[in-house]
Parts: structure tokens; sequence; C-alpha cells
């Protein structure tokens, strides 16, 4: 490295010193340059990740708000057995149809009947619509109410003080899993006017189930290109009522929890108004 180079000595030096030899001339600038070994980041991401886990392990309340080791197994298990339940519950429901057709049953209570003598293995597999209905009364409302801090002791007629900003952005975070559905409109005509329980809100379809006229069945409705009503029980006489935007909603529940919903193009909702 050469020393003494000129826009140093008449840039800098000049400005500093009143002899700008003097820096020079004491050898305060070395020819060597100094280099020390590194270990390529190693320290720096280590000191980062265990940043993370301290800033994770304060907001989630300890070590109890760490992902199980296990976790990427028992998802996919979760995943697994849940698929099976559904192709289960399917199959039987398929089963039950027919089995009605060739004996000619058109009423539900005279196919219970014939199932409960002759096919009981059948009727075990087959999804009760009665099971679920406690997860929406006894679970999803009064967890609505407490969210939206509506009293359980509201009285018919009287207003409610709800900010109705503040509740929508409540609502996009909650959970719908044991929420009463119904497809008010969709691009799949054959969906529309289906109604059920919600068994498992999905990152892109509602798993409800349905009370059929025969046999209750499990059904896979896709968010995009549908719109979804529901209501919140308030008291026996009143509820609120909103619509989901399956397009605007196509997020798990765990992933809506901690997203902030913003404005964007609306040129994939034309179905919504044609």
């Amino acid at each position: 490295m050469d020393r003494i180079q000129p826009f140093i000595e008449e840039c800098l030096f000049t400005k500093c010193f009143d002899n700008p030899r003097k820096p020079i001339n004491e050898n305060r600038l070395t020819q060597t340059l100094f280099l020390m070994p590194t270990d390529g980041g190693l320290s720096t991401k280590l000191r980062k990740k265990s940043k993370a886990k301290l800033l994770h392990s304060s907001s989630m309340g300890g070590s109890a708000g760490l992902k199980h080791p296990n976790y990427k197994a028992v998802n996919k298990n979760s995943r697994v057995l849940l698929k099976e339940y559904i192709n289960k519950c399917n199959n039987a429901s398929a089963s039950c149809k027919k089995l009605a057709k060739r004996l000619k049953i058109s009423d539900r209570d005279q196919l219970q009947r014939v199932l409960e003598e002759k096919h009981k293995d059948l009727l075990e597999q087959l999804p009760n619509f009665e099971t679920f209905s406690s997860m929406f009364e006894d679970i999803w409302c009064p967890y609505m109410k407490e969210l939206l801090n509506i009293p359980d002791n509201h009285k018919v007629g009287n207003p409610l003080p709800l900010n109705s900003q503040q509740t929508l952005i409540k609502l996009s975070m909650a959970d719908y899993n044991g929420c009463k559905l119904k497809v008010s409109k969709s691009k799949n005509k054959s969906l529309t006017g289906k109604n059920g329980i919600v068994i498992w809100d999905a990152q892109k379809t509602f798993i409800i189930i349905t009370k059929g006229g025969l046999v209750d069945e499990l059904k896979s409705i896709p968010k995009k290109g549908t719109t979804f009503d529901f209501e919140i029980p308030i008291n026996e006489e009143e509820s609120l009522a909103y619509t989901i935007l399956g397009d605007r909603f196509k997020y798990r529940s765990v992933d809506r929890a901690g997203r902030k919903f913003k404005s964007r193009r609306c040129d994939d909702l034309l179905y919504y108004i044609s």
C-alpha cells in the first residue's frame, strides 16, 4: 500500500494538521493490514438464534411456548388421521345411501332402525351432526361472546356497545372451528345453500358436517370463490350476522391470529356482485 497518496495528503491532512507531512514522517500510517480469523458468521447466527429463542419464550410464557420436538411428525400424523376420518365417513355415508336406495327407504328413522339391526359397523362409521352441535353451543358461542365482550345476560332490544372496526378486526383473527356456516354464494352453484358446523378450518377449505335427509355427511367447501354467512347468538331472539369473503380468508386460523389484513385489489370478487 502506498502511504504517500496525494489525495490523502492534499485533501485530508491539510485540513487536520499544520504540516501535512507530520503523520507520514511520524510513521502513523503503516504498510501492513491486519486480518483476524473469522468463523464464517457462525457466532452472529448463534447470537441471533439465541436472541430469537429468548424473545419467543418470554412472549409465550417461558419454555412452554417452544414447539414440540416432534412437531413436524405430529402435524403430519394429524393430517393423515384427519384425511382417513373424512374418507371413512364419506364412504360410510355413500354406502348408507346405496343401501337406502336398494331397500327403497326414504325415511331417516327407518334407515336408522335398519342400520341398528343389521349394519352396526356401518352405523358406527357414520358422522353424527348432534355430536358436533355441542361444539357450537358450548364452545364456539361462549368463545365469541367473550371475544366481543358481549354479556351473557343481554336483554332483548338493548343496544350493544360494539365498535364496528374493532369487531371486524377481532372476527378476522378469530377461530371458526365449531362455527355454523352457510354458503350464501359460490362460483360452484351446487354449493350454494350448503350449511353445517365447521369441524376443521383449513387454509383453503372449510370442512363442515351437514345434516342430511337420510344420513349426515362431511363436506369440504373451498374458500376461493365462495362467501359464507354466520351468526353469533346474543340471546334467544337476537343475533349478530356477518359474511366471510372466502377469497380473503385463505389462511389457517393460527396464521390469521397475528395477521393484519390490508386493502388490496378486488377485481377477483366480481362474482360477489354479479
